[in-house]
């Protein structure tokens, strides 16, 4: 007994340490929480997610509102280490799903689409009927993004009532829902859930007068399911809506086939605008490995000398080519739209000195000169720089006459715009103008500010915000990071889009 008793003790003597030390790491983590340094309240949530106890987890949870952009997308982020079954209900909970906070419930419906495994259906219900729209497409992003990474692989066949069920709150919820933008997302969802697009849906959204609805329709059509509905793809590929176009020429590369490249051929040869003709361009260069421009002749020999059927793969097969032709570039970065804005980072780093005494900011006065002096008379573009806020030059896109120009000019160079950079706010902003086809962005790549900080989150979001659109993303980076670069690099492409890096140090 005594010996025992000696064991339970060296055993307490040994345990008890290891519990306060626990105990002091999660007071820790919860005191760095509450620290005016948002660098530091991000470590913490990182801490917190790395202890892993539902006390720490109820933190990680308050974090998702804090009013620093780094600090909720760390949280959110954290949010997909969640794993067991206590933590996930206080994810549900009122600090989390069912939050009063309706930024609170889009940053953890987001999570789930980043998830190992998919939620139940019941928990897609919920913020399908969510009274916010952003929280409802967040939704339907999700379910369509776990659908990419095949978590509901065989589906249907595995899982019949829990994949009707989320199939049948999507189809419900798109019957009811107001907002068109989240209609179409939810149709996406709805259609990459099924496996294969359902061609009676489709044709019925194809007839819709909602552009993004008629656009939902063209991405789900990029299926490889969906190799029977071409007929449908072409239509679409000449709708009079640029963001529906845009998207149907997306889907017709991802078909590969010769009957596929023809109708790219067919959309090259009677589009108007410049952003979609290199859309085209960009596709048919994928797909061929050829270099050609806009010129539709070259494409069309190409597509002649195929065999009916699939296209072989292409040695290279990047989308790029010979642009040496470009009239008009700003900092080497081709301009290929005649509907575009300027957007401007002028945060911090655009004020530091260089060698020579100039400011970085100087140095961009001179490129964007070059640029705005070189649009042809028919492009219409606008010029909009950002700090913590954004600030244009005028609120629409406007024709680039030599007065137009000249007053963008002295605008941008007496800009003294200081502090943090919101590139998302400044995103939201520029999205306004329905006419805007094209996003140029100069940054050091870093967001400093706003609602959005982490460029893995930015990426993803970015993809989903602009795509019903069409909005293309290029992106001139100055002395960014190697990892930043790499997200700038996915958002440009996945636009259709390209990015330059420059020097201004």
């Amino acid at each position: 007994m005594k010996r025992a008793a000696c064991l339970v003790f060296a055993l307490f003597a040994f345990v008890a340490p290891l519990a306060a030390a626990g105990f002091d790491e999660l007071s820790d983590a919860r005191g760095r929480l509450g620290s005016s340094d948002a660098r530091e309240r991000r470590a913490a949530v990182g801490q917190l997610a790395r202890i892993g106890t539902l006390e720490a987890w109820k933190s990680v949870l308050a974090a998702l509102a804090d009013p620093d952009g780094q600090v909720a997308d760390e949280a959110q982020l954290q949010l997909v280490s969640v794993a067991t079954p206590e933590a996930r209900k206080l994810v549900l909970g009122k600090d989390g799903l069912s939050s009063k906070n309706a930024l609170v419930r889009e940053r953890v419906v987001e999570s789930f689409g980043r998830a190992s495994s998919a939620p139940p259906a019941d928990v897609f219900a919920q913020a399908l009927v969510d009274r916010e729209a952003s929280v409802r497409r967040a939704a339907g992003w999700s379910v369509e993004r776990l659908v990419r990474a095949q978590k509901y692989v065989d589906a249907w066949k595995t899982d019949m009532i829990e994949a009707s069920a989320l199939e049948a709150a999507l189809a419900a919820q798109i019957g009811r829902e107001k907002d068109l933008e989240t209609q179409a997302t939810l149709i996406v969802a709805q259609q990459a859930l099924l496996g294969a697009p359902r061609r009676k849906d489709i044709e019925t959204w194809k007839a819709s007068k909602s552009a993004p609805a008629r656009a939902a329709a063209a991405i789900a059509l990029g299926a490889p399911a969906a190799s029977d509905s071409l007929d449908l793809l072409a239509a679409l590929a000449a709708d009079a809506n640029f963001g529906v176009r845009a998207n149907a020429f997306r889907s017709l590369s991802a078909h590969a086939t010769k009957a596929a490249a023809a109708q790219l051929v067919a959309a090259l040869e009677r589009e108007e605008s410049l952003r979609g003709k290199w859309l085209l361009a960009a596709q048919l260069r994928k797909l061929s490995g050829l270099a050609h421009r806009v010129d539709p002749r070259p494409w069309k020999q190409w597509v002649d000398s195929l065999a009916d059927g699939p296209i072989a793969a292409p040695e290279r097969a990047d989308g790029s080519g010979d642009d040496a032709g470009s009239t008009s570039a700003f900092a080497g970065l081709p301009i290929r739209s005649e509907r575009v804005a300027f957007l401007i980072d002028l945060s911090g780093s655009m004020w530091e000195k260089r060698a020579d005494g100039r400011t970085r900011k100087e140095l961009v006065d001179e490129e964007l000169a070059r640029a705005l002096r070189s649009l042809s008379p028919q492009t219409r573009f606008n010029v909009i720089v950002y700090t913590a806020r954004p600030v244009a030059w005028k609120e629409r896109l406007t024709p680039a006459a030599p007065k137009a120009v000249a007053e963008a000019l002295e605008f941008f160079t007496k800009r003294v715009d200081r502090g943090t950079g919101d590139f998302w706010g400044a995103l939201e902003f520029a999205l306004a103008d329905p006419e805007l086809d094209t996003l140029i962005v100069l940054s050091d790549g870093a967001p400093s500010g706003g609602q959005r900080w982490n460029m893995e989150l930015i990426a993803s979001l970015f993809e989903e915000r602009t795509r019903l659109r069409g909005l293309v993303l290029d992106a001139v980076l100055a002395d960014a990071p190697k990892a930043l670069r790499e997200h700038w690099r996915r958002m440009a492409e996945r636009s259709g889009g390209s990015t330059v890096e420059i020097a201004l140090k």
